[in-house]
């Protein structure tokens, strides 16, 4: 998560930073899509951009043909944002969130649905 977030993170709560800074990649990918939810809800633009940007940067192009279908997701998202259709983006991250909760977070903690 970039220190740009961190930091407005740390002026807003010091709990969530050391949430952030002690989380797993995983989680902090589930905590990316937690924070654009919220950003998308409020109308705040700025803050779901970057949230799109960091999940954005946070790919693995090594692992192309995953990497690209985010990609797409990630973009379109994010010129909804830009667009001021908070809807579809909210609409792309529950999904999204829910598929990562289930299928990488259920892994990571042993949950074997």
């Amino acid at each position: 998560m970039s220190a740009q977030i961190a930091n407005q993170n740390r002026r807003e709560n010091p709990y969530l930073v050391q949430q952030i800074r002690t989380a797993s990649p995983e989680k902090l990918i589930l905590m990316l899509y937690e924070i654009g939810l919220r950003s998308c809800r409020a109308g705040q633009r700025e803050k779901a951009a970057r949230v799109f940007v960091e999940l954005i940067s946070a790919l693995d192009f090594d692992y192309k043909a995953v990497a690209m279908e985010y990609f797409d997701l990630y973009r379109y998202a994010l010129d909804q944002v830009h667009s001021g259709q908070f809807q579809n983006a909210i609409m792309v991250l529950e999904g999204l969130r829910e598929v990562w909760e289930s299928a990488v977070m259920g892994r990571t903690t042993g949950n074997q649905n």
